[in-house]
């Protein structure tokens, strides 16, 4: 059943077809466009983004919006970064790199005015032939340099930086992180970075957090004190460390794991540009800044 929402612009937008159900029907999201009813935390927060950033093209804001109905219009994007690679898996290289630079600008854009997205993965990135980060129910802004600490961890526990996954000492670089891994992702090496076996590892008492930290010692390397200056908490201090060791003894026979043996497989280009942005010390990540002006996006693939 088709039912209207009339929108501060005038226009009427009409439900029909239905592109993700929810237990709380009023929060289903359908193509109208798109049409989202959100809760009120995530309207203000989109309204906030949306006067921040008017006029981008490459931020996947609401384009028309009904505070009476706490409803967001949005443009319809037809796939998700992993839907278009699950779709197409030979898709050329270019389209690939394409994708990651657009995708890098956006993100560029939002921390040019001190906004940075919690939760930046292969789901937020939208897809059509043009590219735009979305999903920004866990964006945040805050002054530059300061650290962001919640008392849980926010996110799909596959797309968290090391310090995502405690839920403290959160910033900008935090954002870099989790692009390293979209590009990762992106460019092939889904193999050794994701985790297709929680089930049988929650059998084992092992939780995603668990499994995912060290998944990443393994590829990235050994905790650091830079990674646990910025950890305000004893319990993840510890938690990492040990997680930390134990990995390091059973790398000792597992060596190919790391990223500095299998992602030169990128090309020398992106090796080095990818283990700059997942380096264990946050702050010794780059900026989004020094990310977009790396050689590699000039180098023809």
């Amino acid at each position: 059943m088709a039912f209207t929402i009339l929108d501060k612009s005038g226009r009427v937008y009409v439900q029909r077809e239905l592109l993700q159900e929810c237990k709380d029907p009023r929060l289903n999201i359908s193509k109208a466009d798109i049409f989202m009813r959100v809760a009120k935390p995530f309207y203000d927060l989109s309204l906030r983004l949306a006067a921040d950033f008017p006029e981008s093209r490459r931020l996947h804001m609401h384009i028309d919006s009904s505070e009476e109905e706490s409803v967001l219009i949005y443009p319809f994007y037809q796939h998700t970064l992993l839907g278009m690679l699950q779709q197409d898996p030979e898709i050329s290289g270019a389209a690939k790199k394409k994708v990651l630079q657009e995708t890098g600008d956006a993100m560029q854009e939002l921390h040019s005015k001190d906004w940075i997205h919690r939760a930046c993965d292969e789901e937020g990135t939208k897809t059509i032939t043009d590219v735009a980060l979305g999903d920004f129910g866990l964006a945040f802004r805050f002054k530059t340099g300061a650290l962001l600490s919640n008392t849980r961890a926010v996110g799909n526990a596959m797309w968290r930086s090391l310090e995502g996954q405690a839920g403290r000492g959160l910033s900008k670089v935090s954002g870099i992180y989790l692009f390293g891994l979209i590009c990762i992702y992106t460019l092939g090496g889904r193999e050794p970075l994701l985790i297709n076996d929680y089930p049988e590892l929650a059998k084992l008492g092992v939780s995603p957090q668990q499994a995912v930290l060290t998944r990443h010692f393994s590829c990235f390397g050994p905790a650091n004190e830079g990674l646990l200056n910025v950890i305000d908490s004893e319990k993840w201090k510890k938690a990492l460390r040990i997680l930390s060791e134990m990995t390091y003894l059973v790398m000792q026979d597992q060596q190919d794991m790391s990223f500095e043996v299998w992602g030169h497989a990128f090309g020398s280009g992106a090796h080095k540009m990818i283990s700059g942005m997942t380096k264990i010390d946050p702050r010794a990540r780059p900026t989004i800044n020094q990310i977009m002006e790396h050689l590699w996006w000039k180098e023809a693939i």
